[in-house]
């Protein structure tokens, strides 16, 4: 279901200096958008949009749960990293960027499940042979499924921590650091892909710093763009190795802006202090980090005037290469600090 309430005010400007659809003293919207049992487990431009949104309104949402549960731990669909949306946006077109805001991304539930294991491929082979077992627990959160620990997400304190001991040493209790797991938009070619890996279009990318406050940007190869978002985290560490992201639902605001006429290669990221370049190609580390380093250079030729030397010079001294996800994204950072001012 949906509501507008019709709301006069600037758009958000996204932070790098290109013209948007969106700019002047247009009327924006505030819209609740909540389905009620549609959700989906891929990106595709088949999906009939939740609803049609322009350039500069607010939208207020709920994201299930990777699983299909929503904020009251009822089993909405049961599916893997399930996606609300998609989010038509007017005016949209192939070549265009989308940038999506996120205003708020909150817990909205007391509990969310993890791992109890770092992902086999993330370790060496000698250490995969004998391993323990992940089948940690009941079939408490679908059938056939053992391997999920129900978490405790404290919402006062903020904090996350497992539901049992898991040993005698540690305190294993963390704070709470909500984040979008998929976000992205109708994959070129009318093709539809599964929730579960990234590409271009975006997807499962699973990065710890895609919170409240950052600005995505996404090509657009659809009309409409066609904007999914879905797989709430708690928290996790860099790389996600246990597999999941401390799996929940979250309440999610977000505003759309619209830059006409210019695309990005690869999916980027923008907060206050930092850049941010996703390489988006699964199990392929290599060419991951080839992808979000040569993006971030052409953001920074294209963006902030740098000349070819200065980019690939401030790379070699300041960048910051990350693993977000270990099957799927590799990302490259660089600090504010060491831009000019635009």
């Amino acid at each position: 279901m949906s509501f507008r309430v019709p709301s006069f005010r600037l758009p958000i400007r996204p932070l790098f200096a290109l013209t948007l659809l969106a700019a002047g003293l247009a009327p924006a919207e505030t819209l609740t958008v909540i389905p009620k049992d549609r959700y989906y487990d891929t990106f595709s431009a088949a999906h009939p949009p939740a609803a049609k949104i322009k350039p500069g309104d607010h939208v207020i949402t709920k994201l299930l749960d990777s699983r299909g549960h929503d904020h009251t731990g009822k089993l909405i669909i049961y599916a893997d990293n399930v996606l609300t949306g998609p989010f038509y946006v007017e005016g949209a077109e192939p070549g265009d960027t989308l940038a999506v805001k996120l205003n708020k991304v909150r817990l909205n539930r007391d509990w969310g499940w993890n791992g109890v294991r770092v992902g086999l491929n993330a370790l060496e082979p000698s250490m995969v042979d004998g391993i323990y077992s992940n089948e940690c627990c009941e079939e408490w959160l679908q059938p056939k499924r053992r391997n999920a620990l129900k978490w405790t997400l404290d919402l006062e304190k903020q904090t996350v921590r497992p539901s049992r001991p898991l040993g005698d040493k540690l305190t294993l209790e963390f704070p709470a650091h909500p984040a979008v797991g998929c976000i992205g938009v109708a994959p070129a070619g009318k093709e539809a892909i599964s929730s579960g890996p990234t590409g271009p279009h975006g997807g499962n990318i699973d990065y710890n710093g895609t919170v409240e406050g950052v600005t995505v940007y996404l090509p657009v190869f659809e009309p409409g763009a066609l904007l999914f978002l879905g797989d709430g985290h708690a928290a996790h560490g860099e790389g996600e190795l246990l597999g999941n992201g401390t799996e929940t639902s979250l309440d999610v605001e977000f505003t759309v802006d619209l830059i006409k006429g210019r695309s990005v290669g690869f999916p980027r990221q923008e907060s206050a202090t930092d850049l941010v370049t996703f390489g988006t190609t699964p199990h392929a580390m290599q060419e991951g980090f080839q992808g979000a380093i040569s993006e971030m250079i052409r953001w920074l030729i294209a963006d902030y005037g740098l000349s070819n030397e200065e980019a690939h010079v401030l790379l070699g001294m300041a960048a910051d290469l990350r693993i977000a996800s270990w099957n799927n994204t590799y990302i490259c950072r660089i600090d504010k600090k060491h831009l000019p001012t635009r």
